[in-house]
């Protein structure tokens, strides 16, 4: 083969090449995981500093030398194309596909760290060359972007939704066990949780009131052994006049001492506060305890970090305590249910969407369905096939439900 038969043979080849190093570049560079990219050489890191930029110049890159690619092919193979257009056009398909992209890519795949390193030396050089062509690229992708509602060069984070998916898609193929898919579930919803959802309400809070005498003061005490509190908001005469919190153990230890002289400072965080919001106020303070303001300055209730504790890994009790459990099988589709029970905790075990409005609870969700004041023996009708009976009322709050299918023994029992 003389030189001038080989040339349009190494120009090819040459074509084929460098689309194959761009393409293995892009895959071997962008499946870095965070832990190879810290251990990456320093050019890898800084390839990786700027990602848009880095893709559109090897997309660009790309792009150019494919175009070159296929309209060079009646110069460097004109009796080929003059004999067999479609036959010589499908060769050099096939040829860049495999030569150009699959072969490449898997091998910058099995390797992406060795490849990131060696792609990284000339790469460096050729994003300030294109540097010029890519602002016009990049200003064009931002007009566009702006008409579909996309901020420019918005550098999108993982969402919320994103980790959900991913934790799901882990638990499926058993890199993670079903409990730990749960609990990071639950961390990554822990943004979304408002306070007021894992609060003990204001109805169910034991306050120490300054006007106590020695007897109620004793008869608060034991009930704050059977709650296994440690700590009590401090009130004058009402609980939205809230002074203080005081410490279990002070009572115990100095019953005779004032409560004045044994309050301390109190932190309170709104009711419409997000977790995450309320354990960094807790921090901040160096306090495990708050107390729940609603949208009017008055007391909504108490919330603890055992309480965002139990959120996560559920219920937690001591050694011979019945756990008070918030749905009870009664047999085949019939549940009792926990009127105090919460909306997600009814939406994630049966699988509904109900969407709280003026309601955080299941006893709440029924009594705003029936439309007045809940009585026992009230049914009310859910939808979906189901309905529930109200079983346990104590003045105006529902304490628990039965859920059964309509037209079951469950609405007559």
């Amino acid at each position: 083969m003389t030189l001038g038969e080989a040339l349009p043979w190494l120009g090819a080849s040459s074509m084929l090449l460098s689309s194959g190093f761009l393409a293995g570049a892009e895959t071997a560079l962008f499946s870095l995981g965070e832990e190879q990219v810290a251990a990456a050489k320093p050019r890898v890191r800084k390839l990786l500093s700027q990602p848009r930029e880095l893709l559109v110049t090897i997309l660009l890159g790309n792009l150019f030398i494919n175009l070159l690619f296929f309209t060079s092919l009646p110069y460097l193979f004109p009796s080929a194309m003059q004999s067999n257009a479609l036959v010589t056009g499908a060769q050099a398909l096939l040829a860049l596909l495999v030569v150009g992209e699959i072969v490449p890519k898997t091998i910058a795949l099995r390797s992406s760290e060795r490849v990131s390193s060696l792609v990284a030396v000339p790469l460096v050089p050729i994003l300030a060359w294109v540097r010029p062509l890519r602002r016009v690229v990049n200003a064009i992708m931002d007009v566009l972007l702006r008409a579909f509602g996309v901020g420019p060069a918005a550098e999108r984070g993982v969402s919320p939704q994103d980790l959900a998916t991913a934790l799901e898609l882990s638990a499926k193929d058993g890199d993670l066990a079903g409990r730990e898919a749960d609990l990071l579930a639950e961390i990554v919803e822990l943004g979304h949780l408002r306070v007021r959802e894992i609060m003990t309400p204001r109805v169910d809070m034991l306050a120490a009131d300054l006007d106590h005498d020695v007897e109620q003061r004793a008869h608060l005490l034991e009930a704050t052994e059977r709650q296994r509190l440690t700590w009590l908001p401090v009130i004058r005469g009402d609980a939205d006049t809230v002074v203080g919190r005081v410490d279990v153990r002070d009572m115990l230890l100095e019953p005779d001492r004032p409560l004045a002289e044994l309050i301390m400072p109190v932190t309170f965080v709104p009711e419409v506060a997000s977790v995450l919001s309320m354990l960094e106020v807790l921090r901040a303070e160096r306090v495990a305890e708050a107390i729940v303001i609603d949208e009017w300055g008055g007391t909504a209730g108490v919330v603890t970090l055992e309480d965002l504790f139990e959120e996560l890994v559920g219920e937690m009790r001591v050694e011979g305590e019945e756990i008070d459990r918030v749905v009870i099988p009664l047999g085949e589709g019939c549940y009792r249910v926990s009127g105090g029970a919460s909306i997600r905790d009814w939406n994630d075990f049966f699988e509904a969407e109900v969407v709280p409005n003026a309601f955080e609870t299941v006893g709440g969700y029924v009594a705003a369905l029936l439309g007045r004041i809940p009585r026992e023996g009230d049914q009310v009708i859910l939808g979906a096939g189901l309905a529930c009976k109200i079983t346990e009322v104590r003045g105006r709050r529902v304490l628990s439900v039965e859920l059964y299918l309509e037209g079951s023994q469950g609405g007559d029992s």
